[in-house]
């Protein structure tokens, strides 16, 4: 839940990145309207793709959406101002997808910089952190929730139980040190680090959900990792911080370029 919490508003970039530009054999048409391998392929999730099993099913799902889009088109229903609305939304979420897929894709990192990454923090990779993170919304509460975590964690799950989970929620974490660091950012990761087995966090701001956190480190034990492990996870991180980066200035930029324009309501 805590990686949910702090990254809620980022954004995945792997969905079309797959997908054929060429337009694909045609497999049938339905009055008209071709059916292609290529559409049947953006479809099948990765790890199935070849199975003709679940290609069979896709083919038999997506022939009955396109009989009923015939359907709706031939009865007039592609005129409605609310579908009209629904296929624009789509339309712009699907391109827009497209777009940074196309502008992120080649992004990379180098070894040199994997390896300047890697004398930083490898340290950080021989520990475990065993926590319980407990979140609740009433900041007022603080001392209240502070003195729960004092308790066996069985105690506080069954205290917590009886509250409204949109009031608070508790859950045990166990995460390696580097990535904790990586993943919940410098200031969280120094809040944790700093903790000692059986201490309990200042409540901690989490700005983008609204809630709060206390966090009472349970455990801290020594963590096998290899180097060719860290060096994997670190390239991943990389890649994945530069095209936020990249994504940011490519909105900064259309945001310059592009001219916004109030229209009232009244």
């Amino acid at each position: 839940m805590l990686r949910k919490l702090l990254f809620a508003g980022l954004i995945i970039l792997v969905s079309l990145m797959s997908c054929k530009k060429e337009k694909g054999k045609v497999i049938t048409k339905i009055d008209g309207i071709s059916i292609t391998e290529q559409e049947l392929d953006i479809q099948t999730p990765e790890g199935f793709k070849g199975d003709p099993r679940v290609r069979e099913e896709i083919l038999k799902q997506y022939t009955n959406e396109v009989l009923l889009y015939k359907a709706s088109k031939d009865e007039g229903l592609l005129n409605r101002e609310d579908l009209k609305a629904q296929i624009k939304v789509t339309t712009i979420k699907v391109v827009s997808q497209y777009y940074l897929n196309e502008k992120l894709q080649n992004v990379n990192v180098t070894e040199n910089e994997i390896n300047q990454e890697l004398q930083k923090t490898k340290p950080y990779f021989s520990k475990k952190i065993e926590m319980v993170v407990l979140y609740y919304a009433d900041p007022s509460k603080a001392s209240k929730y502070r003195e729960l975590l004092y308790n066996p964690y069985p105690v506080i799950v069954s205290e917590v139980n009886k509250l409204s989970p949109q009031e608070v929620q508790v859950a045990p974490l166990s995460e390696n040190l580097g990535i904790i660091y990586y993943t919940y950012g410098e200031n969280l990761f120094n809040i944790i680090n700093n903790l000692k087995i059986g201490e309990i966090s200042d409540p901690i701001p989490l700005e983008q959900s609204g809630y709060y956190a206390l966090i009472k480190v349970l455990n801290i034990k020594k963590d096998e990792v290899s180097e060719n492990e860290i060096k994997d996870f670190l390239y991943k991180t990389l890649v994945s911080l530069k095209q936020i980066q990249l994504r940011d200035s490519i909105l900064n930029a259309l945001q310059t370029k592009y001219k916004f324009s109030e229209v009232s309501t009244r």
